[in-house]
């Protein structure tokens, strides 16, 4: 690997991320309004591109950050024992901006909003929304109940929203187009799911074997909703992907010890 390609992971508040992400995928109906705010009307043409690097993932993340930094910056007004989560989120992934030096430089008694204001005007809040996104993701790409839950959660603004505004993108039939899987994502997707079929565990390496054919399969079907994006991509046989079909959301929630308890 060229070691252009590493990038440092903060600890702070990741996991956190992590786990509101994956609660909001699995009981999004408390968030209805914030997800129509993201992926409604006009915006759901981001959901019919092909295969982008920075997926639908990595745009719900960053607006579930920016959402956590205005809302906690909300119940801080009064005091600042512990500092603003913004400024810790700075602070660890080597952003130079604290609230207090801001503060001091500016003008004594500016207020949190107007910090934030700037903060956002400025690019800082959109700078550490994508780097800590890119952590996110790194997390959980590895999790396809995860991704699953995502793609259904989104899957209605593909079917219902999306061909109003990118009709170009659709079949006569209603459903996405299926477009070539560029091998970026064939390599991501093989890597994360270890040369094996998800659902059946058959190796597909062909190290062993020339039989096996290797399928990349959407988690989500083209039919159901789901995207051509490599967060709704599986590795399967062809027999347990023609045997999932069109109509079938099937995916392995298992994984792979890294060594035996």
């Amino acid at each position: 690997m060229n070691i252009s390609q590493l990038e440092d992971v903060s600890s702070v508040d990741v996991y956190f991320i992590c786990q509101m992400i994956d609660n909001i995928a699995r009981e999004p109906f408390p968030y209805l309004r914030n997800i129509e705010d993201i992926f409604g009307d006009a915006s759901s043409q981001a959901l019919t591109r092909s295969y982008p690097k920075f997926t639908a993932l990595h745009v719900f993340i960053e607006e579930v950050i920016s959402s956590v930094i205005w809302e906690k910056a909300s119940s801080r007004m009064e005091t600042l024992e512990n500092g603003l989560w913004v400024d810790h989120l700075f602070e660890a992934n080597n952003i130079n901006m604290d609230f207090d030096e801001w503060r001091g430089g500016v003008a004594f008694g500016c207020s949190i909003g107007e910090y934030l204001t700037f903060l956002s005007e400025e690019g800082f809040i959109d700078q550490v929304c994508e780097k800590v996104s890119k952590q996110v993701f790194y997390i959980l790409f590895s999790n396809r109940k995860t991704l699953s839950s995502f793609s259904s959660m989104i899957r209605g603004y593909v079917l219902n929203a999306a061909p109003s505004f990118s009709p170009e993108k659709f079949a006569a039939n209603g459903r996405l187009k299926r477009t070539r899987i560029p091998s970026w994502a064939r390599g991501a997707v093989f890597h994360r799911d270890k040369g094996r079929c998800v659902l059946c565990k058959t190796d597909l390496t062909r190290l062993f074997s020339q039989k096996e054919k290797i399928h990349y399969d959407h988690i989500v079907p083209l039919a159901l909703g789901g995207m051509n994006c490599v967060t709704n991509l599986q590795l399967t046989c062809e027999n347990c992907n023609l045997r999932k079909g069109s109509r079938n959301t099937d995916t392995s929630f298992e994984y792979e010890v890294w060594y035996n308890y």
